[in-house]
C-alpha cells in the first residue's frame, strides 16, 4: 500500500504584487490539487504536479498583459514513511534539524550562489550580495523548467523548516536553529517575529514540521 502523502510548501512570487501574488497562489492551489493522495514514487508525482503549475502559470503569464513575466520561487516537501521528498527550485529553504544540528538540504538558484560555485565569490559573500535575490530559476517563467529533487531519511523527532528568502535574509541560521532547539514546535512564532522586527521587508512565510 502507498504511504499516506504529508505534502508542504512554500512559495514567493516574483514579477511585481499583483503578478507574483497569482503565480505563488496557481503553483500551491496546482501542487496541491494534482498530487495524489497515495503514490509508490513522491518524487514522480510532485515533478508530475510541479511541471502542470509551471505550464499553467507560464501561459496566464503571456495571455495577460499585467501578468506577464511573473513567476515564483517553490519549495515543496513530501514524508512518506521515513524518507523526505523534496522538489525546489529558486531561493526559499528547507532546512533539517536532528539533535541540534542544523543543515540547509536545498540549495539556491540566484546569480549571487552560481557566483560562488563557479568560484568568483566566497560563500559568506552570498547572502549580502546584490545578485542574491537575481534568480536563474524560477516556476512559470518558461515553458520548461528545471527543478531539484532530493531525498532524505528522517527520523522521530526531527525538524523541518521551509523558509522564504524573506525570513532567512533577516534571522540568521543560528538564531534559527538556537529557537527551534529551546522551544520546539512553540519557535515559529518567535523566528516571524524577529523577521518582522528586523524590517520584514519582503514575504516572510515559514512551516515547521516535526516528524
Amino acid at each position: 500500500m502507498a504511504p499516506e502523502r504529508k505534502l508542504f510548501m512554500v512559495c514567493d512570487g516574483m514579477g511585481g504584487h499583483k503578478g507574483g501574488e497569482i503565480a505563488s497562489s496557481l503553483a500551491v492551489e496546482v501542487v496541491d490539487m494534482t498530487y495524489p493522495a497515495a503514490v509508490q514514487d513522491p518524487h514522480s508525482a510532485l515533478r508530475n504536479s510541479i511541471l502542470v503549475a509551471n505550464r499553467l502559470i507560464y501561459e496566464k503569464g503571456q495571455a495577460i498583459p499585467d501578468y506577464r513575466d511573473m513567476g515564483t520561487t517553490l519549495t515543496a516537501a513530501v514524508i512518506a514513511g521515513q524518507v523526505l521528498y523534496i522538489a525546489h527550485i529558486g531561493d526559499s529553504s528547507l532546512y533539517l534539524l536532528r539533535d541540534g544540528q542544523m543543515a540547509k538540504l536545498t540549495h539556491d538558484h540566484t546569480l549571487a550562489q552560481k557566483m560562488a560555485d563557479e568560484g568568483f565569490l566566497g560563500q559568506n559573500e552570498v547572502k549580502r550580495h546584490p545578485f542574491s535575490h537575481i534568480l536563474t530559476r524560477a516556476l512559470g517563467i518558461a515553458p520548461e523548467v528545471e527543478f531539484d529533487l532530493l531525498a532524505e531519511r528522517v527520523t522521530e523527532g526531527d525538524y523541518i523548516l521551509l523558509a522564504t528568502d524573506g525570513l532567512t535574509d533577516l534571522v540568521e541560521d543560528d538564531e534559527i536553529r538556537e529557537l527551534i532547539c529551546c522551544r520546539g514546535m512553540d519557535s515559529l512564532d518567535a523566528i516571524l517575529g524577529i523577521a518582522l522586527g528586523r524590517g520584514g521587508h519582503d514575504n516572510v512565510t515559514a512551516v515547521l514540521i516535526q516528524v
